[in-house]
């Protein structure tokens, strides 16, 4: 049998533009979970940053963020140091301006396409990329990347999106994790990235199950306090209803581990079959294990790949969609003379 893997969620509101600040809170959390026996360290969207781009020093702090990658760099060191794979929430990467930046139409607030005009840094038009990794246990190699496609509305006119026109973005990666595979061998979990309001898009996950993925991570900015007018006038638990239920469902309808890594709170870890799992220690009822509203805090959960199995066995999702008859082909991003499904070299 294949072993189960502990899973460290780190939850905490980072401070606008600290980003030493917060990269030694984070360090000093990814350390508290390697002590307590973590397979995977996972931190929070924006953890560097906090996400406050009209401060004067935003695009600063982006730009020191992402400089020669030293703080990615200082994350595989901790990979290596403390033999833990880290997913080290998302980095808000500044790039030279690229051609598309500011010529490919992208969506605007009300539904239309707009052109998004390029954010400059030093006098120079530059592009900022959310971006995040998995930093590979003892090697500190980048197994997987992924830059945040959809965007929040907010957020459109200060980054740049992932652009399936240029690069396919949801693609799923081999983890150092082992999996029970068939006759009795071990094979990698293999995981896929998305992020925040990714959420949202069932099409992400369906594209990286079809390539494989047992474990979707989801680092997150989302402020589960922070209710929109209009929908308020609903209920004033709607981001709390959303977060409550998008995980397990995106966990039952994939067959997947959905890891979800929040600074706003309620941050969790869904299965098939059994729903969000409780913290390291306590018992499970499919639901206390989401953690609190605006806390700080970090819980360890252990995972059962083989749930995973058996959920598939049971729903057989996964087999449906490998078929030529599945109905829904049309969605996954396809290649070739023949529309087949572009497998992983």
């Amino acid at each position: 049998m294949a072993p189960n893997y502990k899973i460290a969620l780190i939850q905490f509101q980072p401070k606008d533009v600290a980003v030493e600040e917060n990269f030694q809170k984070a360090e000093s959390y990814i350390r508290k979970a390697a002590s307590g026996g973590a397979d995977l360290a996972v931190l929070p969207e924006y953890h560097l940053t906090a996400w406050c781009p009209e401060h004067p020093s935003f695009v600063a702090a982006c730009a020191e963020s992402s400089a020669d990658n030293s703080y990615l760099a200082r994350y595989q060191a901790l990979a290596r140091e403390l033999n833990i794979n880290i997913v080290p929430g998302t980095i808000c990467e500044v790039h030279p301006a690229s051609f598309f930046q500011g010529k490919e139409e992208q969506p605007s607030d009300d539904g239309d396409n707009g052109k998004q005009e390029p954010a400059t840094w030093k006098g120079q038009p530059i592009e900022i990329r959310n971006m995040a990794y998995w930093i590979s246990a003892s090697t500190g190699d980048l197994a997987g990347s992924y830059q945040k496609m959809n965007l929040w509305h907010p957020e459109r006119p200060h980054l740049t999106a992932g652009d399936i026109k240029r690069h396919r973005p949801h693609r799923a990666f081999n983890t150092p994790l082992m999996k029970l595979g068939p006759n009795g061998t071990q094979v990698p979990v293999r995981a896929g990235l998305l992020i925040c309001w990714d959420l949202a898009f069932p099409e992400g996950f369906r594209a990286l199950i079809a390539d494989g993925a047992d474990m979707i991570i989801v680092p997150s900015y989302w402020w589960v306090t922070a209710v929109d007018e209009n929908s308020s006038k609903v209920s004033r638990d709607d981001e709390k209803i959303f977060l409550e239920s998008v995980c397990v469902t995106r966990a039952c309808e994939n067959t997947a581990a959905i890891v979800y890594c929040n600074a706003g709170g309620m941050s969790q870890v869904a299965l098939p079959l059994k729903g969000v799992l409780p913290p390291v220690g306590k018992e499970w009822d499919g639901r206390k294990g989401i953690m609190g509203v605006e806390t700080e805090e970090m819980q360890i959960f252990e995972v059962d790949f083989e749930v995973l199995r058996v959920a598939e066995q049971d729903y057989k999702v996964r087999m449906d969609m490998g078929g030529k008859g599945w109905h829904y082909g049309y969605t996954l991003w396809r290649d070739g003379p023949e529309g087949e499904v572009k497998k992983e070299e």
